[in-house]
């Protein structure tokens, strides 16, 4: 029998899974931080690789988003005339400017949320991303002054660039309206407009800039480097809606240009201008020109041409011939107003002096294949009778009568042949002919200005130099704050001899008397030479070179200016044509340089 007190032995049900031994826990631990340290690992390698490695690039990247360079734009510099009068001045204009990638981007996030809200009008995330600029193209053509279809052309022509002009020299007043209309990815530029308060007088030796503010004419053009200055740059932080969120920080300083004085006066160069329009209209001339030097210190006082052209309006920049600075450029045959340098050869050569006469009787003679005429039989001249009469048989007897390199070898040391101190764009250094040319022919027709070229600037030098006692003294287009260093080329005594020949020309029985001007002692020289033909076969019969080169006053010279006017109709005698624009404009520049009378004045006839 079963005791019923003893109870059962009951036996506890064994796991199904058996408990982990020391060694498996450990494993797991160990297998749970090695995962743990390669992810820790693994962060600290990409965050070296962004911070470090990569860092450049993904800066970069993260500042295309929100970054923008913009370039500060260098005020150009002012050209003064000597008396601080600007001639060429620089004012603000702004340009604007559209971004169409960040435009189409932004239509795009619009276009996209404006679906989104339809289903979900009340999401006030989604209106957050909203852009908040006009998005209306439209607009922003009306607004510029632009054709609606043109402006979609180009944005849809350029949708990935970040630059597209919409327009340049825009009023600031105007430029900040638009901006004020708030249009995506619009922003302006600040730039200037170059503008000439005296424009045709001078625009022959300022030249003009194109319209990104480079110089590509004249003075302009050679001083570019100095006027432009140096461009800052500054840099804009925008959010992603195109908002600017912080002040420009400036990366690179602005370096105004240049402010350049000239030696021009614009006083004279006005006065000059006007007379050499009047005289160019009156004689129905191709052209006219003349300069003024200030003989003691070679300064161009003035320099200018007829007809001219207005660099304010681009419509007349076409004219290219208008734009050249003839004074310059143009070489060409200087005719009888060589008379007086070869006169100065003579007397330096020794073989002859002021009362030695030459012979010109019958008026004519023949060199060469080709005969020297005079206008009439002068007969007997001394060397000052032939400057006056302007023979022609004289001075080709003189240069003859010497070894036929002494006349060509004395031009160019005066510096014909050769472009002068002024170096201006495009100048020419004229023509002397090579020594393997300097026969009989040659040299005669030298001794009277033809045979070689020269320009206007040359003979200014030439004569500036007879009138500063023989001191050549390089020519300058800038003031000059000191007294130049100047060489002598001829003897002073000869050169004073000379100058006194030159007088006679104005006087009564000389070729120019319409030169002479109350008060002052006038010196000179007229020139009417023919102009080759187009074929270059001859000298032409109809057209001609009306020239006056003169001094003034004798007795302390101060000016020296020289006056061309090309194919002259009726009249055409440089002493006809060339010495009345002489003798207004250099009367007029004496008394306002308060140059002292060195005469008397005509007193007035008693009735």
């Amino acid at each position: 029998m079963v005791d019923k007190k003893t109870k059962p032995v009951v036996r506890k049900k064994q796991s199904v899974t058996t408990k982990n031994t020391l060694s498996v826990d450990i494993s797991r631990f160990y297998l749970m931080w090695a995962v743990v340290l390669l992810c820790f690992v693994a962060l600290i390698g990409r965050a070296f690789y962004v911070q470090i490695v990569n860092k450049e690039f993904l800066q970069n990247k993260a500042n295309a988003k929100i970054l923008r360079s913009d370039k500060i734009k260098a005020m150009r510099g002012v050209i003064y005339d000597r008396n601080g009068i600007p001639l060429a001045i620089s004012t603000p204009v702004m340009r604007v400017v559209i971004d169409p990638r960040d435009y189409f981007e932004n239509q795009e996030l619009y276009t996209k949320t404006m679906k989104e809200l339809k289903k979900d009008p009340d999401n006030r995330k989604l209106k957050r991303q909203l852009p908040d600029k006009n998005l209306n193209l439209d607009e922003l053509a009306d607004a510029v002054g632009m054709d609606r279809a043109e402006l979609r052309r180009k944005m849809d022509e350029r949708k990935r660039s970040r630059y597209l002009i919409l327009k340049k020299e825009v009023p600031p007043q105007q430029a900040e309206l638009i901006m004020k209309r708030n249009f995506q990815g619009v922003y302006t530029e600040k730039n200037y407009k170059r503008y000439y308060p005296q424009p045709q007088p001078n625009s022959q030796i300022i030249g003009l800039t194109n319209s990104e503010g480079m110089g590509v004419e004249g003075l302009e053009m050679q001083l570019n480097t100095r006027l432009a200055g140096v461009d800052g740059e500054q840099q804009i932080v925008r959010d992603k809606k195109g908002n600017r969120i912080k002040d420009p920080e400036i990366i690179k300083e602005v370096e105004a240009g240049e402010n350049i004085t000239l030696s021009i006066d614009s006083r004279l160069q006005y006065i000059m201008y006007r007379e050499l329009t009047a005289a160019g209209v009156a004689n129905n001339a191709r052209s006219a020109t003349a300069i003024a030097v200030d003989v003691k210190t070679g300064e161009i006082l003035a320099m200018t041409s007829w007809p001219s052209y207005n660099p304010n309006d681009k419509n007349s920049v076409s004219n290219k011939d208008a734009m050249r600075n003839r004074g310059a450029i143009d070489s060409f045959e200087p005719g009888s107003t060589m008379k007086p340098l070869t006169v100065a050869m003579a007397l330096e050569s020794g073989k002859y002096t002021a009362n030695s006469v030459i012979n010109t009787s019958p008026g004519s003679m023949r060199v060469g294949n080709h005969t020297i005429r005079d206008t009439h039989n002068y007969g007997p001249l001394t060397l000052g009778g032939i400057i006056q009469k302007s023979s022609n048989v004289g001075v080709s007897k003189i240069a003859l009568s010497l070894p036929y390199e002494t006349l060509p070898t004395f031009y160019k040391r005066l510096g014909f042949g050769q472009r002068s101190a002024v170096k201006f764009p495009g100048e020419s250094a004229g023509l002397i002919l090579p020594p393997s040319k300097w026969n009989v022919s040659e040299v005669a027709t030298m001794s009277y200005g033809y045979g070689l070229n020269a320009t206007v600037l040359q003979l200014a030098d030439a004569y500036a130099m007879i009138a500063n006692k023989g001191t050549k003294v390089p020519l300058s287009l800038y003031k000059l704050e000191e007294q130049p260093k100047g060489e002598q080329i001829l003897d002073p005594k000869i050169a004073e001899q000379v100058l006194l020949m030159m007088e006679s020309v104005t006087l009564p029985g000389g070729t120019a008397q319409q030169a002479n001007i109350p008060g002052y002692r006038v010196a000179g020289k007229t020139g009417t030479a023919h102009k080759l033909r187009a074929d270059r076969k001859g000298y032409s019969q109809s057209e001609y070179r009306a020239l006056f080169a003169g001094i003034a006053p004798v007795s302390d010279p101060r000016l020296a200016m020289i006056v061309v006017v090309e194919n002259p109709t009726g009249a055409y005698y440089g002493g006809l044509v060339a010495a009345p624009v002489f003798a207004r404009v250099m009367q007029e520049s004496l008394r306002l340089l308060n140059v002292p009378l060195d005469k008397p004045l005509e007193s007035p006839k008693v009735q």
